[in-house]
């Protein structure tokens, strides 16, 4: 009888309570790993993911630690940032390839057959809630979650939860199932039920944009289009993940000038799939604002569009480049 030959899993893995520097070197030094471990591994931002690695400082993390009794049936493989060097089973930023490596191989034999935690096609819980709260006629959207369900208004976007949203909420629902439940104007008996049951009344926004940066998939909202340009109405509440250094530089971008996502990525210096989640949240919570279609933005890509006339600085770019024989 032949043995049987265990075929590599695409599996995911992302990090939460480091900056955007951890995340970048998370990312480059997967590339190098291609085919040198026993899966196929990609970065998500969101905390759903085959792998985690996280930082023991983050309050975020430790609130997902203390949880994760509760999730049996989530297959999941969790990494500290000071661990157990002597098994080499620590990953802290910079992300070095040979330690990366062990760790993923050894995540892959914990997962065993498990199947991928991230393997789920369905939509995004951000676009899952983008489409409920903008569907017309939309009264409310409620959350439920484990253990605990509650509700956000249409109309003032207020959110309605039975208890504070502390650390162990938001990491309930940034890291759990969450079923998304559309609200109209029939379902009247549904709404004030769980208003009676939801006796807190907050801003939204913090949840929105938490939701916004972590629950995308790496993926923009439907309705968000990389050539359109965009314009952030004001600056937004950072809430509950609290502010990034790369949600500062892009929301200082952002309000001055209309930007497309492919432009915001270039002046920021940071990866599309990092500059969606920012979009993301931000269209989630109703401050993105689309610019025309025509608007002037700054062309700092590789590719020029061949219908736009090229610029005073372009062109003598263009003649240095013909003179020294470089173009």
């Amino acid at each position: 009888m032949s043995a049987q030959i265990s075929l590599p899993r695409q599996r995911r893995i992302s990090c939460v309570g480091f900056d955007w520097r951890a995340e970048v070197s998370l990312k480059e030094t997967l590339l190098l790993l291609r085919g040198k471990t026993h899966d196929h591994w990609e970065y998500t931002d969101e905390l759903l993911a085959d792998v985690l690695v996280y930082d023991e400082h983050n309050a975020l993390a430790q609130a997902m630690l203390r949880r994760r009794g509760s999730h049996a049936a989530l297959r999941q493989v969790l990494f500290s940032s000071a661990g157990d060097d002597e098994q080499g089973l620590s990953m802290r930023p910079p992300f070095g390839a040979s330690r990366l490596i062990r760790c993923l191989d050894h995540a892959s034999t914990e997962l065993g057959a498990a199947p991928s935690a991230t393997s789920d096609r369905s939509d995004s819980l951000c676009q899952q809630l983008d489409v409920a709260l903008r569907a017309p006629g939309t009264r409310a959207v409620a959350l439920h979650t484990q253990g605990f369900s509650g509700l956000i208004r249409v109309d003032d976007l207020s959110l309605h939860w039975p208890q504070p949203m502390g650390v162990d909420e938001t990491a309930a629902l940034l890291s759990g199932t969450v079923e998304v439940q559309r609200i109209d104007s029939k379902d009247d008996a549904t709404l004030q039920q769980l208003l009676a049951a939801a006796p807190v009344v907050t801003s939204a926004e913090g949840l929105l944009w938490a939701i916004g940066i972590t629950r995308s998939r790496n993926t923009l909202l439907q309705r968000l289009y990389e050539t359109r340009p965009y314009r952030l109405q004001r600056w937004p509440d950072f809430g509950l993940i609290g502010r990034r250094s790369l949600d500062l530089r892009c929301a200082a971008l952002l309000t001055q000038r209309e930007l497309t996502p492919s432009n915001l990525s270039q002046l920021s210096g940071m990866p599309l799939s990092v500059i969606g989640g920012f979009l993301n949240a931000a269209a989630l919570c109703g401050l993105l604002e689309a610019g025309s279609a025509t608007a002037q933005v700054p062309n700092t890509t590789r590719g020029i569009n061949a219908d736009s006339p090229p610029s005073r600085l372009g062109g003598m770019l263009r003649r240095i480049r013909q003179a020294l024989a470089l173009s």
